[in-house]
């Protein structure tokens, strides 16, 4: 640029350095404070897992107990609603019987003793009719029941196809030895049962006895004891 006395003026500006961005050392200190953050945050999760395990175990066992308690509190009623129909005698059964007028309630069964002299298959459809089976003996105490409360000679639910078969309830399932036998091997032909003198013996389906049913029971409730 020139003045007014012919000089050039240079207007040079002098240029200031350049700046440049300098991260600074990350610290220590910072360095620990994020790793206990992190721990911390590990440490909540862990926890917060092991409630929740905690818990549905918990909610498990308490459910198992609620259970085990309500089975127990059931037998228990069941039991002292027998003890008092025997108690209150036949002919005026107590409130809290589960079973039909004329039927006998014993174990989870209610029991019908009925004198028709009827076929092995008359007297299964005859059970059916009422909404029962013929009776089913699983166990020596059923078996002493029967015993105590009848001395005629009955048909049950038990029959075979052939005399080659095995012995079958109306269910379906296979007389167990071990528990009860058969009183003598019955000969050819012999393929129904009847109940007798606390004995199972085979006979001729074709011939005829009483019968008696069983179906389940309702459910005794604790209110009906009172």
């Amino acid at each position: 640029m020139q003045d007014e006395d012919g000089y050039v003026t240079l207007n040079i500006k002098a240029q200031k350095p350049a700046l440049t961005s300098v991260e600074p050392a990350s610290s220590p200190l910072w360095r620990v404070m994020a790793l206990t953050l992190l721990v911390l945050c590990v440490g909540m999760v862990v926890g917060l897992v092991a409630l929740g395990l905690m818990s549905v175990m918990q909610q498990n066992y308490l459910q198992a107990e609620n259970e085990n308690l309500s089975g127990t509190l059931k037998l228990l009623v069941k039991k002292v609603c027998q003890d008092l129909i025997q108690l209150s005698g036949q002919k005026e059964s107590h409130k809290c019987n589960p079973c039909d007028t004329n039927w006998r309630y014993y174990g989870d069964s209610c029991y019908g003793f009925f004198k028709h002299n009827l076929t092995w298959e008359e007297s299964k459809k005859y059970c059916i009719d009422v909404n029962a089976t013929l009776v089913k003996i699983t166990s020596k105490s059923i078996l002493q029941y029967l015993n105590n409360r009848t001395g005629l000679i009955r048909w049950i639910g038990l029959s075979r196809q052939k005399s080659s078969d095995v012995w079958r309830w109306e269910d379906g399932s296979v007389l167990s030895k071990a528990e009860l036998q058969l009183s003598g091997t019955g000969t050819e032909n012999m393929n129904c049962a009847y109940f007798h003198n606390g004995k199972i013996h085979p006979t001729f389906c074709e011939n005829r006895h009483y019968l008696m049913c069983e179906r389940k029971a309702g459910i005794v409730k604790v209110e009906q004891l009172l």
